[in-house]
């Protein structure tokens, strides 16, 4: 079972270094780019994600009800926004992705949202499968050219 850490200074090198396969570099912005616009995005959150001493993933989620949260028209503030969640090329199929996201609905919940959002690239060999299977259902919108799904908590 995988463990959830806090990006830190420590971990910035080994978790810059995972790589989705090369088909799937279009599905996730690199770990490098999510670590820098976390910077400028209020209410994120990066979590590195470990097995044992092993980087094999990155997740980073919003929490909408910031009060500087950047909120489209129509985005509900009763959320977590799962912002990127990426596995490394050699540890998918393992189960990291449904752990994360299971974590990131824990922490939903911790907070008391009531909804888990996802968007994802619509394409063959993407996580759109994943998500439904997982109980995310898409909303009928597409934000910044991806399909939003949401998955109710209460």
């Amino acid at each position: 079972m995988p463990e959830f850490h806090p990006f830190s200074s420590d971990t910035l090198r080994p978790l810059a270094g995972l790589k989705v396969r090369d088909e799937q570099t279009t599905f996730v912005a690199s770990n490098l780019m999510t670590m820098a616009q976390s910077i400028f995005e209020p209410g994120s959150k990066i979590y590195g994600i470990w097995e044992k001493a092993t980087p094999v993933g990155l997740l980073a989620v919003v929490d909408m009800y910031h009060p500087e949260a950047d909120l489209d028209e129509g985005d509900d503030p009763d959320g977590i926004y799962i912002w990127r969640l990426m596995v490394d090329q050699a540890h998918q199929g393992r189960g990291h992705g449904r752990a994360a996201l299971e974590f990131a609905k824990s922490i939903a919940c911790e907070r008391g949202r009531s909804k888990l959002v996802i968007s994802v690239v619509d394409e063959p060999g993407g996580a759109l499968p994943l998500y439904k299977k997982f109980g995310f259902r898409p909303t009928g919108r597409i934000v910044d050219g991806e399909v939003e799904l949401i998955m109710g908590l209460v």
